[in-house]
Protein backbone atom coordinates (compact mmCIF):
# COMPACT_ATOMS: atom_id res chain seq x y z
CA UNK A 1 0.00 0.00 0.00
CA UNK A 2 1.90 2.94 -1.29
CA UNK A 3 0.63 6.96 -1.47
CA UNK A 4 0.21 6.53 -5.10
CA UNK A 5 -2.48 3.75 -5.19
CA UNK A 6 -4.04 5.56 -1.72
CA UNK A 7 -4.01 8.90 -4.13
CA UNK A 8 -5.37 6.96 -7.32
CA UNK A 9 -8.71 5.70 -4.98
CA UNK A 10 -9.11 9.27 -3.60
CA UNK A 11 -9.20 10.53 -7.03
CA UNK A 12 -11.45 7.57 -8.48
CA UNK A 13 -13.74 8.03 -5.44
CA UNK A 14 -13.95 11.96 -6.09
CA UNK A 15 -15.01 11.37 -9.48
CA UNK A 16 -17.86 8.13 -8.89
CA UNK A 17 -19.15 11.05 -5.69
CA UNK A 18 -19.86 13.62 -8.56
CA UNK A 19 -21.56 11.55 -10.89
CA UNK A 20 -23.44 9.58 -7.53
CA UNK A 21 -24.66 9.49 -4.46
CA UNK A 22 -22.30 9.38 -1.24
CA UNK A 23 -23.62 6.52 -0.45
CA UNK A 24 -23.01 4.47 -3.34
CA UNK A 25 -19.58 5.78 -3.76
CA UNK A 26 -18.81 4.54 -0.59
CA UNK A 27 -19.74 1.20 -0.98
CA UNK A 28 -17.71 1.06 -3.72
CA UNK A 29 -15.02 2.44 -1.83
CA UNK A 30 -15.92 0.07 0.60
CA UNK A 31 -15.80 -2.89 -2.14
CA UNK A 32 -12.73 -2.42 -3.40
CA UNK A 33 -10.59 -2.04 -0.18
CA UNK A 34 -11.98 -5.13 0.71
CA UNK A 35 -11.32 -6.98 -2.48
CA UNK A 36 -7.48 -5.30 -1.70
CA UNK A 37 -6.74 -5.58 2.08
CA UNK A 38 -7.87 -7.96 5.18
CA UNK A 39 -7.80 -7.58 8.65
CA UNK A 40 -5.08 -5.52 10.38
CA UNK A 41 -4.21 -4.51 6.50
CA UNK A 42 -7.64 -3.30 6.03
CA UNK A 43 -7.52 -1.12 9.12
CA UNK A 44 -4.08 0.69 8.69
CA UNK A 45 -5.53 1.32 4.61
CA UNK A 46 -8.79 3.11 6.11
CA UNK A 47 -6.47 4.67 8.40
CA UNK A 48 -4.12 6.20 5.65
CA UNK A 49 -7.02 6.61 3.51
CA UNK A 50 -8.88 9.11 5.97
CA UNK A 51 -5.07 10.91 6.44
CA UNK A 52 -4.61 11.68 2.64
CA UNK A 53 -8.62 12.23 3.03
CA UNK A 54 -7.74 15.15 5.50
CA UNK A 55 -5.15 16.05 4.06
CA UNK A 56 -6.83 16.80 0.79
CA UNK A 57 -9.78 18.79 2.40
CA UNK A 58 -7.21 21.13 3.75
CA UNK A 59 -5.78 21.27 0.61
CA UNK A 60 -8.82 22.26 -1.21
CA UNK A 61 -9.67 24.81 1.59
CA UNK A 62 -6.56 26.53 0.90
CA UNK A 63 -6.55 26.79 -3.10
CA UNK A 64 -9.84 28.54 -2.66
CA UNK A 65 -8.04 31.54 -1.66
CA UNK A 66 -7.40 34.13 -4.46
CA UNK A 67 -3.86 34.81 -3.84
CA UNK A 68 -2.90 31.25 -4.49
CA UNK A 69 -3.34 31.58 -8.44
CA UNK A 70 -1.59 33.28 -11.10
CA UNK A 71 -4.91 34.85 -12.01
CA UNK A 72 -4.83 37.43 -9.23
CA UNK A 73 -1.64 39.00 -10.57
CA UNK A 74 -3.08 38.79 -14.08
CA UNK A 75 -5.89 40.35 -12.71
CA UNK A 76 -4.09 43.04 -10.86
CA UNK A 77 -2.30 43.85 -14.39
CA UNK A 78 -4.82 43.86 -16.35
CA UNK A 79 -6.56 46.29 -13.93
CA UNK A 80 -4.02 48.95 -13.72
CA UNK A 81 -4.48 48.82 -18.07
CA UNK A 82 -7.92 49.38 -17.70
CA UNK A 83 -7.65 52.43 -15.62
CA UNK A 84 -4.63 53.81 -17.28
CA UNK A 85 -6.63 53.78 -20.27
CA UNK A 86 -9.33 55.61 -18.39
CA UNK A 87 -7.25 57.85 -17.01
CA UNK A 88 -5.96 58.87 -20.91
CA UNK A 89 -9.60 58.90 -22.06
CA UNK A 90 -10.89 61.38 -19.44
CA UNK A 91 -7.60 63.36 -20.10
CA UNK A 92 -8.38 63.70 -23.86
CA UNK A 93 -6.56 61.22 -25.46
CA UNK A 94 -8.84 59.31 -27.75
CA UNK A 95 -6.32 57.23 -29.83
CA UNK A 96 -6.80 53.77 -31.06
CA UNK A 97 -4.19 52.55 -28.82
CA UNK A 98 -5.62 53.73 -25.69
CA UNK A 99 -9.11 52.16 -26.88
CA UNK A 100 -7.49 48.95 -27.15
CA UNK A 101 -5.76 48.92 -24.29
CA UNK A 102 -8.81 50.08 -22.12
CA UNK A 103 -10.68 47.07 -24.14
CA UNK A 104 -7.81 44.75 -23.19
CA UNK A 105 -7.77 45.15 -19.63
CA UNK A 106 -12.08 44.90 -19.28
CA UNK A 107 -11.65 41.74 -21.06
CA UNK A 108 -8.61 40.75 -18.97
CA UNK A 109 -10.34 41.33 -15.88
CA UNK A 110 -13.78 39.40 -16.73
CA UNK A 111 -11.34 36.33 -17.77
CA UNK A 112 -9.21 36.24 -14.74
CA UNK A 113 -12.37 37.09 -12.83
CA UNK A 114 -13.96 34.03 -14.19
CA UNK A 115 -11.13 31.73 -13.90
CA UNK A 116 -11.14 32.25 -10.29
CA UNK A 117 -14.50 31.36 -9.45
CA UNK A 118 -14.01 28.31 -11.37
CA UNK A 119 -11.04 27.69 -8.87
CA UNK A 120 -12.97 28.60 -5.90
CA UNK A 121 -15.95 26.56 -6.87
CA UNK A 122 -13.41 23.42 -7.82
CA UNK A 123 -11.83 23.16 -5.09
CA UNK A 124 -14.62 23.97 -3.05
CA UNK A 125 -16.31 21.00 -4.12
CA UNK A 126 -12.81 19.23 -3.70
CA UNK A 127 -13.16 20.03 0.11
CA UNK A 128 -16.23 19.09 0.91
CA UNK A 129 -16.22 15.83 -0.96
CA UNK A 130 -13.08 14.69 1.29
CA UNK A 131 -14.52 16.79 4.37
CA UNK A 132 -17.47 14.20 3.92
CA UNK A 133 -15.02 11.34 3.07
CA UNK A 134 -12.66 11.75 5.89
CA UNK A 135 -16.00 11.89 8.52
CA UNK A 136 -17.40 9.01 7.01
CA UNK A 137 -14.16 7.32 7.39
CA UNK A 138 -13.95 8.23 11.27
CA UNK A 139 -17.82 6.73 11.92
CA UNK A 140 -16.62 3.79 10.37
CA UNK A 141 -18.05 3.52 7.22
Amino acid sequence: MDTYMIDAELEHYLGERLSSSSRQALRRLHVRACARFHGAELEEYRRRLRAHARAYARLGRMLQSPFRHMETALFLSSFTLFVAGIIMVVNGDLSALVACGTAAGLVGMIECARRLAGHWHRYGIMEAVYRELEEQLANGY
